[in-house]
């Protein structure tokens, strides 16, 4: 069975109707950040493939199901799969239901995305130029840049002290984000919040003067 026809069998998967499956629901959601990507991170079985089947069947309880789709890449048939081969998926889709491109935004949620190198050129790519809001999930370290690895050490080890910054200063934390924002008043901020050096966060050159690529990840 070819590559193609796997991914082919797994669209097919991701475009049928499923009724919702009964899960302990995640007290988290996705802000409304347009034209970003959303990175869903933890440790492995933390629940991130149950946030994201969380997520389609809100988006499905809103929309058509072929207008959200959810696709694991955790797959052993798939290994070898390069990026230049995601684009089929795309095209795919798109010749099964062709009213829809540019047309309605479509969600994708790509759950371990990062098994596939170089997947986040697809990524920007499909942003860039399709109507879409899109969410990845996989490991930390897979898929954040470095400096935003460090702030997410930092919320590990002071997870509440986060959720108080993130309540009263969302705008301070969400410019980490921005293209060509500097980070370090975000983690000179987040340290004198928790009165001590977080792991990561340190006075040494490296976590000061860094700016976020804007790869809208």
């Amino acid at each position: 069975m070819t590559l193609h026809a796997i991914l082919a069998e797994q669209l097919s998967a991701a475009l049928a109707p499923a009724p919702p499956l009964a899960r302990t629901r995640r007290h988290a959601e996705l802000p409304a950040v347009p034209g970003k990507v959303h990175a869903v991170i933890g440790m492995r079985r933390a629940g991130k493939t149950t946030f994201l089947r969380q997520l389609l069947d809100e988006r499905r309880a809103l929309v058509p199901t072929e207008r959200a789709l959810y696709l694991s890449f955790d797959d052993d048939r798939l290994g070898g799969l390069e990026v230049e081969q995601l684009g089929f998926l795309l095209e795919e889709y798109h010749r099964r239901h062709p009213a829809l491109r540019g047309r309605e935004t479509v969600s994708w949620l790509f759950d371990e995305i990062h098994l596939v190198p170089g997947w986040e050129r697809f990524v920007r790519r499909v942003l860039d130029s399709e109507q879409v809001e899109i969410a990845v999930s996989g490991s930390s370290a897979r898929i954040l840049s470095r400096e935003m690895r460090a702030l997410m050490a930092a919320a590990q080890e002071r997870p509440r002290a986060v959720r108080r910054l993130l309540v009263f200063d969302r705008d301070a934390l969400a410019r980490v984000g921005a293209p060509g924002v500097e980070v370090r008043p975000v983690y000179e901020w987040l340290r004198a919040a928790a009165g001590e050096d977080w792991p990561g966060i340190g006075d040494r050159g490296d976590a000061g003067g860094v700016s976020h690529g804007g790869s809208g990840i």
